[in-house]
């Protein structure tokens, strides 16, 4: 927190006071500080003052202000610092108790009188707990927050209340993640007893939960496991549990089943996105491409002559990817995710194959990747390569990471790394031909795409052919038209 925000909410604190109120930093920002953790969302709670008056209060010390709901109590702070934007949500005291089914089933009531402890134990879990006075820096822990925080220790405060909000079972997933913490063995028990309570939040409530386990956890696999064992893959999320059932040859896969495998390589894909310093997408595609990537071996797994082989799980696999990201509110993820289960083995057995790798198969899969580029599929098959093993210490390395190097350079060479390459004619090249605009040009376009990079035929030698056949390629299909072209 910088020195001007840090005196602005001092001062605010001090009209709160005088007002005869008191202004607490409260919940992820004191257990974030408490962990040595720069938090640039802060929330603070403030007792004693009536609604009305506090939102004085909060207009007279800041500007972008917006109410959060009348009826929730809480006004948001936009505080720019630079390059970095703040987020400071001031709120009063509320008991929120639930009433009807889903997210909007909730009577709540704003009480500024309520009292510290009160408030505390109306959290989720303890962790949350600990308030800090803004003015003083006084830390109030009613519920022991910093003892289990230091043990690693993820507990609910209050059972009842607890219950009243079935998101704070996927909260405690990302939690117990992101700080890499034991849930409480009556916690465990509580949370597995909401589980079916999850049908009834918004896919857009879920959302926030699983996005922060992607993108503020070193160790995503720790919060899959415990939603797995929590029961929380049900419906169409149900294949994750499949996975821990399908099995892999030990000779590639030592780590045993394709959940090994799968949660492993979550793990890979944060090493790697630091490495090569990928934005919030670019982490998010490469997560959700690793956890999709082997789908289809729950279908296609079987054993013969002693080896397990899952033949054509990158298609059969296919008809999961839409209903699962969908259930987890990353549909549009949809089309890199089918890519990467696609495409993920191309690079490996090009590199097993490179004699007879062209440099027209390297632009073919580049056109037919869009829009993943074939930098991050090199990055998925990195991760899928990485998330193997343990090998015996006298075996070759089999997890060959070299491979996705190799892809890289290669795709580097030919400047397709980033972007797949332009179409080698264009519809205005058509246009100068003679032929009439329609549907035909787009196949045309493909197809000649097809002749420069399959078959190594050059532009001229493409239109030249077009133009011989240009009275006859209306009524060819995209095949026809192939074999029609090659000559």
């Amino acid at each position: 927190m910088d020195r001007a925000l840090k005196q602005s909410l001092k001062t605010f604190a001090e009209t709160v006071s005088l007002n005869k109120g008191r202004a607490y930093f409260v919940g992820g920002y004191v257990r974030d500080k408490q962990l040595g953790i720069e938090s640039k969302d802060i929330d603070i709670e403030v007792h004693g003052i009536e609604p009305k008056a506090l939102h004085t209060v909060v207009e007279s010390h800041f500007k972008n202000v917006e109410e959060q709901g009348e009826a929730f109590g809480v006004l948001k702070v936009l505080w720019r610092d630079e390059d970095v934007v703040h987020e400071i949500d001031i709120s009063l005291p509320r008991t929120d108790s639930k009433v009807a089914p889903g997210h909007t089933g909730f009577d709540i009531h704003v009480d500024p009188h309520m009292g510290v402890e009160a408030a505390a134990q109306r959290r989720d879990f303890t962790i949350n707990t600990m308030m800090e006075d803004v003015l003083t820096g006084e830390v109030i822990d009613p519920f022991n927050g910093a003892v289990d925080l230091q043990a690693r220790i993820l507990r609910a405060v209050d059972s009842d209340l607890f219950g009243d909000d079935p998101l704070r079972v996927l909260r405690g997933v990302q939690f117990a993640a992101r700080f890499e913490l034991t849930v409480a063995p009556e916690t465990m028990t509580l949370m597995r007893s909401m589980v079916g309570q999850l049908d009834e939040l918004s896919v857009d409530r879920k959302r926030v939960e699983w996005r922060k386990l992607f993108l503020k956890a070193n160790q995503p696999s720790l919060g899959l496991e415990l939603a797995r064992v929590l029961g929380v893959f049900t419906g169409d999320l149900a294949i994750m549990g499949e996975m821990m059932e399908t099995e892999q040859d030990p000779e590639w896969h030592p780590e045993g089943s394709v959940w090994n495998h799968m949660v492993w390589g979550c793990d890979e894909t944060v090493k790697l996105v630091e490495r090569e310093g990928l934005d919030v997408d670019g982490r998010l595609l490469l997560m959700l491409g690793n956890i999709c990537h082997d789908m289809g071996k729950v279908t296609t797994t079987k054993r013969a002559d002693g080896h397990v082989h899952s033949k054509g799980h990158q298609e059969a696999g296919q008809k999961y990817i839409k209903p699962f990201l969908k259930a987890m509110g990353f549909e549009r993820f949809a089309e890199g995710v089918s890519k990467i289960m696609r495409f993920h083995h191309h690079p490996m057995w090009w590199f097993e194959n490179q004699e007879k790798v062209k440099d027209g198969h390297m632009r073919a899969l580049a056109r037919q990747l869009k829009p993943l580029s074939m930098r991050m599929l090199s990055y998925a098959t990195e991760v899928d390569l990485r998330s193997r093993g343990p090998y015996p210490e006298d075996a070759t390395d089999l997890r060959l990471p070299e491979i996705a190097e190799w892809f890289r350079e290669e795709a580097q060479r030919l400047d397709v790394l980033d972007a797949a390459p332009d179409d080698v004619i264009r519809g205005a090249d058509l246009l100068r031909l003679g032929l009439e605009p329609g549907p035909v040009f787009g196949m045309i376009v493909r197809v000649a795409n097809q002749l420069h990079d399959e078959h190594e035929l050059s532009r001229d030698t493409i239109l030249e052919r077009i133009a011989q056949q240009k009275n006859e390629l209306s009524e060819l299909d995209a095949l026809s038209l192939l074999d029609t072209l090659k000559g």
